[in-house]
């Protein structure tokens, strides 16, 4: 294998790493907010961030008036 085609391949590993990782971050935040535990996010919920629960009708792009983990990943990745 040629030099440069390894390190594109280190970078690649260390990038995908680093998006497990930050999935793994946004998880643990939703499960955080979710203080019912259902999986879901209402307004209510999303209160403890306040950035998050006024922005809320603008995530939630199927209007439940409910964030799924999808659809808070969207704001938690911005």
């Amino acid at each position: 294998m040629k030099y440069k085609t390894q390190l594109r391949l280190i970078a690649l590993l260390t990038i995908s790493c680093g998006s497990f990782a930050t999935t793994d971050k946004i998880k643990d935040i939703f499960n955080n907010l979710d203080r019912n535990k259902d999986g879901l996010l209402t307004r209510s919920e999303s209160a403890k961030d306040p950035a998050l629960w006024s922005r809320f009708k603008s995530y939630d792009t199927d209007k439940d008036n409910k964030l799924s983990l999808s659809e808070f990943t969207l704001y938690a990745s911005k």
